[in-house]
């Protein structure tokens, strides 16, 4: 189940970048459509999810809107802003919010050629946060008890095979 599970996700999270990326050119605007996609497909399934054959199931209430943000802010979020950290801490300077906080190779404002410097310890600091971001996101998917996660004990889900799924209705 694990390994289904995290194929799901990688899948999603590879069909958000191949479709945002070309769109945003902007890490933290995929991560923000990663986080929408999983809230808005919840409720049904993801492309990940379908594929593997996994649904996402809550209580007899169903999902909602409260234990669909908790566990896309877990499952989402967190790691992809961990991963936003991290290229940030790497100095990858590209994108525009880097830019605006002035961390782009030489740029040119008014005319006149300015070199920024070198970020140093804001830099290893972002690094360290996105790499504590990124391990306790892979430490909590980890923990898997029977169909749940820690992120599904804190949001009220379940992932289950989707045969199960079916056979429960």
């Amino acid at each position: 189940m694990l390994v289904r599970r995290l194929l799901a996700r990688l899948l999603d999270w590879l069909l958000v970048l191949v479709v945002a990326w070309p769109l945003v050119h902007e890490p933290v605007l995929v991560v923000l459509c990663a986080a929408v996609y999983d809230a808005l497909l919840l409720r049904l399934n993801t492309l990940g999810k379908v594929l593997t054959g996994l649904r996402v199931v809550g209580p007899a209430s169903g999902l909602n809107l409260r234990r669909a943000l908790t566990r896309t802010l877990i499952t989402t979020a967190l790691p992809g802003a961990g991963a936003v950290l991290v290229l940030t801490g790497l100095g990858w300077r590209e994108p525009a919010l880097m830019a605006g906080l002035g961390w782009q190779q030489p740029w040119v404002v008014i005319g006149e050629h300015v070199a920024v410097g070198s970020p140093g310890w804001l830099a290893s600091l972002l690094l360290v946060g996105g790499f504590v971001l990124l391990v306790l996101s892979a430490v909590e998917s980890l923990d898997l008890r029977g169909t749940r996660t820690w992120h599904d004990r804190k949001a009220g889900t379940a992932v289950v095979r989707l045969k199960v799924a079916q056979s429960q209705r």
